[in-house]
């Protein structure tokens, strides 16, 4: 009886505080359109459709200025349908907290269609979000996407920190515009922040079916707009009507981690990233990725021996580009790795003795159009969803290897790429497997009634399950991606400012590593490896080093010297047996100690790594005390 009248109070007392919340939030609308929104947080003005005016109340900031109008719209058959132009036909009040606008029009040319486009605003009772959401019909179809826009941002008042390009901050520039894509390395969360000087506002969706979107930034002169869209599955052309997803908006006080961490952990609710408990414990020490375009570097002997003197091999992964017998982008997906002059085997198992974790590279989508299973799997070829032009590497290239990028949807490809991945992983026992074009993701029509995303995500899955413990690297990262993936490659890419948005929402799942421009620090123009170096620290960033010969580490060359402060980094000297930094006479005791055993319980005593501790071993460790 005691628990019933409780809840009976707690439903009470929840009733009187949605109550409550609801007195003080409003939502006006007047004759022409123009809808006003007030929370104890903010006060949001929409103007011919588009949010013109945003104050933080909390902060008591104004993110806007003069009139810089963004687009509010509805395009069909490459014709627009824009709030700006029009009254709206009808305003519906559907709650005192929520109303919906609708504009329409006629088109003439170049075919008759009745076009209509639906903008409902409203304030959720729980959040306070501003929630935005938009229905388009077009009467013969074609409808390509629908945008929003947010407005009038003042340079001066707001940066812009998106989760674009690894983690980026558009900060005063002016005249500047560009397009990022959801979900694709361009837009990695479907979120953006705009922070002030004491907090600011958030736009962000809780879709789970990763539907496609993009962000449009626009600048002119002392403010800018960003247009939020979002593009119906393809084919365009049978779409009649189209609902968006919800966008929110809110207020907040301090800086952009407090919107960050909101959405990280409804990442971590909502889409479910698989459990990273067991994956192997080594992923969490990696300090360094060097990648080796094996050709060249495992025809010179003792490459991986020198590069174990300088950095620990424990915390470096080998990322091997050219490990197939075909060769670099060459007949996939053929993946017998190379034997004819250079072992791929010996390479791996040398590695694996010093102490490297290794990771060959694999086309996740590649077909060439020379492998007698392009006839096989061309139905199911990437297409450009605007024009239907296929899509891949070098297809309009008079290139000797182009090949196709195969939607991953397909149960067929899936199968036949996980058996063909599997089968290296068997024989080699890799560490790892680099998926090149993972991030790359087409609004196609669905296959088997998967979409591409989805098709994605269940490639990653499927390949995890058949090798247990292998770790997935990528190219690119989101939310798709980052689902199965613990290794991700940023973008080659130095537009904006470097942010750390996209690590701190990826940071938990996965490790971010770098390229920028040529990995070679010492082809490298002076004072760029610094430049780089500082951007990673930004990103939370591993470096990508590239070796190509063994030159490349000899002491009076840029390489060998970053990969010293690499080592020091690393608290590594070769030859420290006890790990305390330094090489004495304590670790010429412990070798001493484990004179004449073969594979000690201990490997770092075996200092050469030729599997039995001895005479040479000692005199390494000597060579090296200070």
């Amino acid at each position: 009886m005691r628990n019933i009248w409780n809840r009976c109070v707690y439903i009470v007392i929840l009733q009187f505080v949605f109550v409550s919340i609801a007195l003080a939030n409003t939502l006006t609308v007047d004759e022409a359109g123009n809808v006003l929104a007030e929370t104890e947080r903010y006060v949001a003005r929409f103007e011919n459709g588009v949010l013109m005016h945003f104050h933080n109340k909390l902060t008591q900031e104004t993110y806007t200025q003069g009139n810089f109008q963004g687009n509010t719209e509805m395009k069909a058959w490459g014709r627009g349908l824009g709030t700006a132009d029009f009254v709206p036909d009808e305003i519906k009040r559907h709650s005192p907290l929520e109303c919906e606008l609708i504009y329409q029009d006629n088109w003439t040319n170049p075919r008759d269609n009745t076009v209509m486009l639906h903008l409902l605003i409203g304030i959720d009772v729980e959040t306070g979000d501003l929630l935005i959401q938009q229905k388009g019909i077009s009467e013969t179809g074609g409808i390509e996407h629908i945008i929003w826009g947010f407005a009038n941002f003042s340079h001066a008042a707001i940066d812009v920190i998106l989760p674009t390009r690894g983690g980026r901050m558009i900060s005063n520039d002016r005249n500047f515009a560009d397009t990022y894509y959801y979900p694709g390395s361009k837009w990695e969360a479907q979120l953006a922040i705009f922070q002030g000087k004491r907090g600011g506002v958030f736009v962000r969706s809780n879709d789970t079916q990763y539907h496609f979107k993009t962000l449009q930034y626009v600048s002119e002169g002392e403010s800018f707009a960003v247009n939020f869209g979002q593009h119906p599955s393809a084919p365009f052309e049978a779409v009649k009507q189209v609902t968006t997803v919800t966008w929110r908006l809110n207020a907040y006080e301090g800086d952009w981690q407090v919107p960050a961490l909101h959405h990280r952990q409804w990442m971590h609710e909502a889409l479910k990233p698989a459990d990273r408990r067991d994956m192997p414990a080594w992923i969490n020490n990696i300090d360094l990725i060097v990648s080796f375009p094996f050709y060249h570097s495992d025809m010179e002997a003792g490459i991986l021996e020198k590069l174990s003197q300088l950095v620990d091999p424990e915390k470096t992964l080998l990322y091997v580009i050219d490990w197939r017998e075909s060769g670099w982008a060459l007949n996939y997906p053929d993946y017998t790795p190379v034997t004819s002059f250079a072992n791929f085997g010996d390479f791996v198992r040398e590695a694996h003795r010093y102490g490297f974790r290794v990771m060959p590279h694999v086309d996740m989508v590649g077909v060439s159009l020379s492998n007698p299973l392009y006839a096989v799997f061309e139905k199911y070829q990437m297409y450009h969803p605007g024009n239907g032009k296929k899509i891949g590497w070098a297809l309009e290239l008079d290139g000797p290897h182009p090949y196709a990028w195969i939607n991953p949807a397909s149960s067929e490809f899936r199968k036949m790429l996980v058996e063909r991945v599997k089968s290296v992983w068997e024989t080699y026992r890799v560490d790892a497997f680099h998926l090149d074009i993972s991030h790359y993701i087409v609004n196609n029509a669905p296959i088997d009634g998967l979409t591409m995303a989805e098709g994605n995500i269940l490639l990653h899955q499927e390949l995890r399950e058949a090798m247990p413990g292998i770790v997935l690297g990528g190219e690119g990262l989101h939310e798709v991606t980052f689902l199965y993936e613990s290794l991700a490659r940023l973008p080659a890419t130095e537009r904006e400012h470097p942010h750390a948005i996209s690590s701190f929402l990826f940071s938990p799942y996965v490790l971010r590593y770098g390229h920028l421009g040529v990995p070679y620090p010492n082809r490298q123009p002076p004072g760029k490896l610094k430049e780089n170096q500082e951007k990673y620290e930004v990103w939370n960033a591993r470096f990508l080093l590239q070796l190509v010969r063994i030159s490349d580490l000899d002491p009076d060359v840029e390489t060998y010297r970053f990969l010293k402060l690499v080592g020091e980094r690393q608290n590594y000297r070769f030859g420290d047996v006890n790990g305390d930094g330094v090489v004495n006479i304590l670790d010429l005791t412990l070798v001493a100690q484990h004179i004449g055993i073969q594979k000690p319980h201990n490997p770092k005593v075996d200092i050469n790594k030729d599997g039995v501790v001895n005479i040479l071993d000692l005199t390494i460790v000597a060579q090296q005390i200070d």
